[in-house]
């Protein structure tokens, strides 16, 4: 997906579009997006503030990804309306490496 709604974020040539690993990809190369940052607030904490502190401390996103996606996939359903669905986790294992977290299952 591609941000929309901001001057910036619209103009043209704000993209370049590349191969990686074999898929088209894009990269916003525009410079300002003409968009102010986030300063709502959310649980006493602004929204700006808690995208950049997952941007710069991936294992508190991959530690809370997984809390924030059941949350996520269960909103408006009672327990009773869910069966559980298989195990993706099951055998996963996560390391850090030059970085970043490679998962592989086992």
């Amino acid at each position: 997906g591609q941000p929309i709604g901001c001057p910036g974020l619209d103009a043209e040539g704000a993209y370049k579009i590349y191969e990686k690993k074999g898929r088209q990809a894009t990269k916003y190369v525009g410079g300002d997006t003409g968009c102010d940052l986030n300063r709502n607030e959310f649980d006493g904490e602004i929204l700006y503030q808690i995208v950049e502190d997952y941007a710069v401390n991936t294992e508190k996103w991959y530690v809370d990804f997984p809390i924030v996606l059941k949350k996520m996939l269960t909103n408006g359903y009672s327990p009773d309306m869910m069966t559980d669905g298989p195990n993706v986790f099951d055998g996963v294992t996560c390391r850090r490496k030059r970085g970043k977290f490679q998962c592989i299952k086992a």
